[in-house]
């Protein structure tokens, strides 16, 4: 039989059961409020805790006075009681994912095993999740399964293309006939040659189906990686090399046909701007820089637009793109999804996609448009950039002749 013991808050008396001190948090319907709860024997603290927060995707994970725990000496445990409304930021997972900051440093969810399923998130960062008791806990673990699970290259069918597609994360943008997405054309970022054995032929079948496609301009949503060119590259399978920029890739820059995108300023996109800031100048700007690229006559299709792995920046400026030229919500959310297919625990959820395109439009639920393409339309061409429209319709007109 549990042992339930009463923690006070706000006057209210809530039992408090091992099950709450695994999840991690209490939740209160009536009140609407989550409690999250530090348990110092589940976590094996020894050291003094001067100080003790939650950060988390609701509070751009730095510590906020709002998010201070405060100790309950008879129940040995840390908590805070936070409104509903305060946690809307939603994680990679497509719920609010969080961490504990004890004396200024995240606590390791490395070799956790108390959380229950479902209650945390078992990407790359690794990330303790609010579920609420109202959703399907059972569909949730399926797609955290998902999204922790580290493909190999025997998972790739490499004889088709749908394989050649999957671990290249190479495919025709929705809404369009020239525009393909895909992960970076030659350059791996975050050791992942040393991490995956899929990462060289990753970026071998880009290349092959760039050059298959014949790609002929390039929309570079991250630093220019050029720089690298002749470094060296350690892979997974013990083999050296060299960082390579692919002939396609050369022809495309001698040709002058690369946008490195980047504001007057100098700052390139940003996962933070894309999902949580699309009514941002930046955001605009990066917006135009890249429709006037693509609708320039100086510069053929098809086009090729990739940041370093071809998930969020992508993603999103994809699904922005592929709505412009007339692709559904669905189609867009199918597109955005299938970039979980790489296997490399980076899963990301529809939801996070839904983020942005509510903010950008003002919407509570961007599911229930019934016209994506009139929605985006009108909205560029009313939102303002330095006194005038983001985007005239002759520049809509013009990107969508272009791309089809």
């Amino acid at each position: 039989m549990q042992k339930f013991e009463n923690l006070v808050v706000n006057g209210k008396s809530y039992s408090v059961t091992q099950n709450d001190r695994d999840k991690c948090f209490i939740e209160d319907k009536e009140n609407s409020l989550i409690i999250f709860i530090y348990d110092y024997k589940n976590w094996r603290q020894t050291e003094k805790v001067d100080s003790a927060y939650v950060c988390g995707s609701f509070n751009s994970w730095v510590e906020n006075p709002d998010f201070k725990m405060t100790f309950c000496e008879s129940l040995s445990l840390q908590y805070v009681a936070v409104d509903f409304s305060k946690l809307s930021g939603t994680g990679n997972s497509g719920h609010p994912e969080y961490k504990f900051c004890i004396n200024g440093l995240y606590i390791s969810l490395a070799d956790v095993d108390f959380v229950p399923k479902g209650f945390i998130f078992p990407s790359n960062d690794k990330n303790l999740a609010i579920i609420y008791s109202d959703e399907n806990l059972e569909e949730i673990i399926c797609q955290f399964k998902i999204a922790g699970r580290i493909k190999t290259l025997s998972d790739f069918d490499l004889t088709c293309r749908l394989g050649q597609e999957e671990i290249s994360n190479f495919r025709l943008v929705p809404g369009t006939k020239k525009l393909f997405r895909s992960f970076h054309p030659f350059y791996s970022t975050d050791n992942r040659s040393l991490r995956f054995d899929t990462e060289k032929k990753r970026i071998e079948y880009v290349q092959k189906l760039a050059a298959e496609e014949g790609i002929k301009s390039d929309i570079n949503l991250t630093d220019d990686y050029t720089v690298f060119a002749g470094e060296k590259i350690s892979w997974y399978d013990g083999t050296e090399g060299q960082v390579e920029i692919p002939a396609y890739y050369q022809k495309i820059i001698d040709s002058k046909n690369v946008c490195n995108v980047m504001s007057e300023s100098g700052i390139v996109p940003s996962y933070d701007y894309v999902y949580n800031k699309p009514t941002d100048s930046l955001f605009y700007e990066w917006v135009r820089v890249i429709v006037n690229f693509i609708i320039d006559d100086a510069h053929d299709g098809p086009f090729q637009i990739h940041c370093a792995i071809g998930t969020d920046r992508t993603g999103v400026f994809c699904a922005l793109l592929g709505g412009f030229c007339g692709a559904t919500w669905d189609e867009v959310c199918e597109d955005y999804q299938k970039t979980n297919r790489m296997g490399i625990r980076e899963y990301r959820s529809k939801s996070m996609l839904a983020r942005s395109f509510q903010k950008m439009l003002g919407l509570d639920d961007v599911s229930e448009v019934e016209d994506l393409q009139k929605s985006l339309w009108e909205h560029f061409m009313s939102a303002k950039l330095n006194g005038e429209p983001v985007l005239s319709r002759a520049q809509l007109e013009a990107l969508v002749k272009k791309l089809n």
